[in-house]
């Protein structure tokens, strides 16, 4: 509990602008330390539908086909929506052709 109460105390101030930014970077660092933590983010995140697939994979760091395998060694049903255009701006944005 000392940490919580105090190292805002110290580091904002100095280092960064606000408690917001001090906690988006320790969670940056502890995904980094901890990249296991990633695929959990992502699974969950996806199984709430708040991403999609794509960009669930994207978070995971693994590729579309990686995490669709992952989801399914969880016994996930895979859902692939969205029109032929979005699937098309997709593709444009990963390859830029």
């Amino acid at each position: 509990m000392y940490l919580a109460e105090n190292l805002p105390k110290a580091l904002v101030p100095k280092y960064y602008g606000s408690v917001d930014n001090l906690i988006e970077d320790a969670y940056r660092a502890l995904l980094n330390l901890k990249p296991g933590l990633k695929v959990e983010m992502a699974v969950e995140i996806y199984r709430n539908k708040e991403v999609s697939l794509w960009k669930a994979a994207d978070m995971a760091g693994t590729t579309v086909e990686e995490f669709k395998e992952i989801l399914r060694s969880r016994g996930f049903r895979i859902e692939v929506g969205g029109s032929k255009e979005e699937s098309e701006r997709r593709i444009y944005r990963a390859t830029g052709d």
